[in-house]
């Protein structure tokens, strides 16, 4: 059964579950259509469609869901007045959980758009609907009940890529860990899996996943559908978030028929950020996703048709068979046609320009700090590598989860891109310290995770950082010192997490520096550079030490994107 500890059901449990008057059922009745359910027939199965909200004349719902085994785990019994749903129903997506009749059910059954009519002309009792259906979702996000289990080893990039897409879905799921979780070796055993096609995923449906694609798994879940190529839209949306997501409300809510398209989640860039603090309406701040889930689920409420994920290739305007209307390329082979397209493409983060970037990230890179990454990197070190808003997000939210943060700026002051109250807010953190005009010039490790990284400080404003590629890493400074006949230590290999910022992290197992190769924070004298200058030569290391700095296994975060122009996009056809 659900904990009772979960902070949605103990403190607003009457608004998760509520009884409607008679009066309130009596003019739902229109909007519906009577059903009779015999005693043990299911009015909803996991991983199926079904009917739309139900509510419930006469009878009891039990509602259950199945754990990793099979043993059914009671939620919620529904009695008369009550009503069955959740915000799978807006769009007619499969249901998350199990209902089954306890007795002879009468109840009246209400299709999803006519669920939509509802909302517009009973705006009262609308309302009461519409925050049931979201507060069950956020019940069992909390609680992780329904949805898929997802089987394979934490640091894994493909199960951290599983779980991010279904986070930023507001999709509620369960991973097990391969290596500990009695779980998944269950799973495992039940469909002889061999650890090499790890991780995988068991719907609702009972179908089972091999480490599939994002838009494998959202239609084994039913979250997209094939579209209808006969259909024309009002407007097509290219990308869902915020700016899409405003615009599909406002367009929804003047009787237009709109499709919003996304690659990955809803969202965008705001999605990912862990606090909002300036946006208007919200004086105590916001999560990036409940922000945009919020957007999310008003659109729906409208009849916007969300087709999340699926990529658009290219935008032809107009067509012989469609005078007069914009066709849309799809990734898998699809067309839509509308008559007006809105290209909200969003950010495009800006990468290291580092070599070997590609192979950490997903793994060891990240480009957001989501309560996710939190977890990967707490009471660890972290490298929040850029000066934007979101970097500075970034570190207020990861500096209450691990022992240090090092915002790493690349030029200039921390003032002149971030906001003042974010630059406040750091200012007055203990474990965050700010490098500026520093750079991060090399990744080092293997199979996907970090080892190490070259970092280096400019001396002067003038240098450039691409200058500045040639400065040393602990590990190899201590093999250096080591084929010299140094007696320096080896250092004790432990596991670190890294993070980059805008929502990049970087995640390794690194070593632990020995003391004298901990970092140098003071601007060193002219004797001192020429020391080192020395040191470095019987290292058999001619590059220059103006002034280094070591990195000890942190996380970074690269931030500042480019905004692509839908001129562009309509010239070079990219996809999103």
């Amino acid at each position: 059964m659900i904990s009772p500890e979960v902070s949605t059901l103990a403190t607003r449990r009457n608004q998760v579950f509520p009884v409607l008057e008679e009066e309130e059922v009596q003019r739902l009745a229109r909007f519906g259509e009577p059903r009779t359910f015999e005693s043990g027939e299911y009015l909803a199965t996991a991983g199926r469609h079904s009917p739309g909200v139900i509510v419930i004349l006469s009878g009891n719902v039990r509602v259950t869901r199945k754990d990793v085994v099979g043993v059914e785990e009671h939620i919620v019994t529904y009695g008369p007045r009550s009503f069955l749903g959740g915000l799978e129903q807006l769009s007619g997506r499969p249901s998350l959980v199990d209902a089954r009749a306890v007795g002879a059910v009468t109840a009246i059954a209400i299709a999803p758009e006519r669920l939509r009519t509802v909302f517009i002309g009973e705006a009262a009792l609308g309302e009461r609907i519409m925050r049931a259906l979201i507060l069950r979702r956020v019940l069992l996000l909390e609680s992780s009940a329904g949805g898929p289990v997802i089987v394979g080893y934490a640091d894994d990039r493909n199960v951290l890529r599983l779980e991010g897409f279904l986070r930023r879905n507001a999709h509620p799921q369960q991973t097990l860990d391969a290596a500990t979780d009695p779980g998944a070796q269950a799973i495992i055993e039940r469909f002889h899996i061999d650890v090499g096609q790890l991780p995988v995923v068991l719907c609702p449906n009972g179908e089972l996943l091999r480490n599939p694609t994002e838009a494998e798994l959202a239609r084994c879940l039913g979250l997209v559908s094939p579209l209808d190529p006969a259909r024309h839209y009002d407007v097509a949306i290219v990308g869902a978030g915020p700016a899409g997501l405003s615009s599909a409300v406002y367009a929804a809510s003047e009787g237009l028929s709109v499709l919003v398209l996304d690659r990955h989640a809803f969202g965008g860039q705001a999605g990912a950020s862990a606090r909002i603090e300036n946006y208007l309406g919200f004086p105590t701040g916001i999560s990036g996703v409940a922000l945009t889930a919020r957007a999310y689920n008003q659109a729906q409420k409208f009849g916007v048709e969300m087709a999340i994920p699926k990529t658009v290739l290219s935008l032809e305007c107009g067509c012989e068979s469609a005078p007069g209307m914009f066709r849309l390329r799809l990734a898998d082979d699809e067309w839509v046609r509308a008559r007006s397209v809105i290209v909200a493409s969003g950010a495009r983060y800006r990468r290291l320009e580092v070599e070997n970037l590609t192979s950490f990230e997903g793994s060891s890179v990240h480009y957001w700090a989501s309560p996710l990454e939190a977890r990967l990197c707490s009471g660890q070190e972290v490298v929040v590598v850029g000066g934007g808003n979101s970097a500075g997000q970034a570190v207020v939210y990861l500096a209450s989860v691990v022992s240090k943060v090092w915002l790493l700026l690349r030029s200039k002051p921390l003032a002149a891109k971030m906001s003042s109250y974010l630059v406040d807010r750091i200012s007055g953190l203990g474990n965050v310290e700010v490098v500026s005009r520093a750079s991060v010039t090399a990744l080092l490790g293997g199979g996907g995770f970090l080892e190490a990284a070259r970092v280096r400080q400019s001396v002067s404003p003038q240098r450039s950082v691409t200058e500045l590629r040639s400065s040393q890493t602990s590990i190899r400074t201590w093999r250096q010192a080591r084929a010299a006949g140094s007696n320096l230590p080896a250092p004790e290999a432990q596991c670190h997490r890294f993070v980059f910022s805008r929502s990049t992290i970087i995640r390794c197992c690194a070593a632990v520096l020995p003391p004298c190769l901990r970092i140098r924070k003071t601007w060193l004298s002219p004797a001192r550079r020429r020391l080192d200058a020395r040191r470095s030569k019987s290292f058999g290391d001619s590059s220059p030490t103006s002034r280094s700095w070591i990195s000890r296994c942190p996380r970074w975060t690269v931030s500042t994107p480019s905004l692509p122009s839908a001129a562009s996009f309509l010239r070079r056809g990219s996809s999103f």
